[in-house]
């Protein structure tokens, strides 16, 4: 068994790579003060439209990224650093195992405007393949991304270590 699942985990772990930040997720600098009460209801009905929009984006990132049939060019634009793993996705879009993948997330929480935790499961052909991972993702210039961390922790998940884009 454990030899059939090590191209499924291969797979996973290269469309992972691709989605993950090389590097972790900044500090979380949450600067308050004092408020009216009306500044406040209008601060956190800002914040939960906010918030309703980014996990979607979220959410939409990790499942464009994370589907098989999605092009290589895309994915790199929807992964922290994804220029750097343009070579992996690129051989992930011509393996046919590889292109059975896609994601579900469970639970997107917010560390700041810019930093999200992840919880997701991989599946291949529908099936879950690694379920409840934990993941990362990045806003780099508006955009949500998958971070490389994430994609990276996949790929040595497949590799056995750590790759040289990692």
């Amino acid at each position: 068994m454990r030899t059939s699942l090590r191209p499924v985990l291969a797979a996973c772990c290269l469309v992972a790579l691709t989605a993950t930040a090389l590097v972790g997720c900044g500090s979380d600098d949450d600067s308050a003060t004092p408020a009216t009460s009306a500044t406040t209801v209008a601060a956190a009905t800002t914040s939960a439209a906010t918030s309703a929009a980014d996990t979607k984006a979220v959410t939409d990132a990790y499942v464009t990224f994370f589907n098989g049939q999605t092009p290589a060019a895309t994915r790199a634009g929807l992964v922290e650093k994804g220029s750097a793993f343009q070579q992996a996705l690129e051989g992930m879009a011509l393996n046919p195992q590889a292109t059975g993948t896609s994601v579900t997330v469970a639970e997107v929480k917010f560390g700041d405007s810019s930093h999200a935790d992840v919880k997701y499961t991989l599946l291949l052909n529908g099936n879950p393949v690694l379920p409840d991972q934990s993941g990362q993702a990045i806003k780099e210039a508006g955009q949500w991304k998958v971070a490389a961390a994430t994609f990276c922790a996949l790929l040595a998940i497949q590799s056995g270590g750590q790759t040289t884009v990692c």
